[in-house]
Formats: C-alpha cells, sequence, structure tokens
C-alpha cells in the first residue's frame, strides 16, 4: 500500500514539474506577474499533492492506529464531523465488513471531507500518528516544507501580497522564480524518502 501511496505523489509531482515548465527558461530580471503565477499555480498544487500524500498514509494506517487515534473518526456513514457514541443498530449497514475495513472507511470519510496540513506542525502530527517515533521525526530538518506552506498560505489567502511596499524596487506582490519551486518541491522529496525509509524500516513499507 505505501508503495502505491508514494506513486500516487510521484505522479503529482510530475503535473508540478510539467506545469513549472511552462513557465519558460530562466532569464535575467523579474518577469511580469502574469508569467510567474504559472508558479503559483504550481505552488497550490505541490502544496495539495503533500496534503494528499499525508491524507493517504493516516487511512492507510488507521486500522492498526492507536485507540485514542481511531476514537477520532466518526462512524461511517452518519456525515457528522466528531465522534458520538451510537446504538447497534447503526452497523447493520455495515453487515460484512470487518473491522478494520469499517475503521478504514471511518477514516478516509472524515480525513477526506475535514483534514488539512496548513503549517508543520499539522505535518509532524500525522507523521508521528503513522507510527514514526518522536524522536527520529524531531530530527528532521522540515525548514524548507515550512517555507512552501507559509508561501502556499499566503497566494491563497492573500493573492501572494507583498506587504513591504515602501521604497524603489518594492512591487504589489511577492516574487517567485524557478529556484523557488525547485526547492519546494526538492522539500516535498525529502519528506516522502524520510517516511518510506522510516515506515519501511519499521516493517510496515511497501511489501505491506
Amino acid at each position: 500500500m505505501l508503495e502505491q501511496i508514494i506513486e500516487l505523489l510521484n505522479a503529482n509531482l510530475v503535473r508540478v514539474e510539467n506545469l513549472t515548465s511552462r513557465y519558460g527558461p530562466p532569464r535575467p530580471g523579474r518577469k511580469a506577474l502574469n508569467d510567474t503565477d504559472m508558479l503559483r499555480a504550481a505552488l497550490v498544487l505541490l502544496h495539495a499533492s503533500m496534503e494528499e500524500f499525508l491524507r493517504s498514509l493516516l487511512i492507510w494506517r488507521a486500522p492498526s492506529s492507536a485507540k485514542e487515534v481511531i476514537d477520532t473518526f466518526p462512524l461511517a456513514g452518519t456525515g457528522k464531523k466528531h465522534p458520538a457514541n451510537f446504538q447497534l443498530g447503526s452497523l447493520v449497514a455495515h453487515r460484512g465488513k470487518t473491522v478494520e475495513e469499517l475503521i478504514r472507511q471511518s477514516a478516509t470519510e472524515y480525513l477526506e471531507a475535514y483534514s488539512s496540513f496548513n503549517d508543520v506542525g499539522d505535518v509532524v502530527k500525522a507523521i508521528r500518528t503513522c507510527g514514526v517515533p518522536q524522536q527520529t521525526v524531531e530530527a528532521h530538518d522540515f525548514r524548507g516544507l515550512a517555507a512552501m506552506i507559509e508561501r502556499r498560505h499566503n497566494i491563497v489567502h492573500k493573492a501572494d501580497r507583498n506587504n513591504v511596499q515602501q521604497g524603489q524596487g518594492n512591487h504589489r506582490t511577492k516574487s517567485i522564480d524557478i529556484g523557488h519551486l525547485n526547492n519546494y518541491v526538492a522539500a516535498v522529496k525529502s519528506l516522502r524518502d524520510f517516511v518510506n525509509a522510516q515506515l519501511a524500516n519499521a516493517g510496515q513499507g511497501a511489501a505491506n
């Protein structure tokens, strides 16, 4: 299952790189805003690809998660955002499913509807929930990922507005170039490789 999750992320990264390639070759000077918007769109897609990656990992790991994690998921089919007590009759709609299948379905419905990863803390929490030891997670360098998430936030919530506008040479919109995108893509690839190595080493790798 891990192998398929990584394959999907890789396919999405190819989409990001294809979009980035439409920006054209680097050249001196600041490009027009309309040209660099292609890179902003690629960054938004990159962040969405990371979110899908983390969400898929959490869904995959849900049946083997700790009770405290499973308790955060409402029963599948209830349409609720928060977990609640339910009567046994609620399970009639799930006859024939294994416990693992029902947990995974419940996790899927909840995570696809309500989960988001808007800062590094959310990312770290997801990785920890998937079973990577806290000490190992804390030793990883997430600074590149933090920069990517922060820039994406500025794009989708502020249209990439530049708050520093005084003085010659400043612009209303933050500058962005191919180097920024390459660094952001590298940060997501680093996350991919880190998670893959840790879950594989824990006996939870692509063979499972």
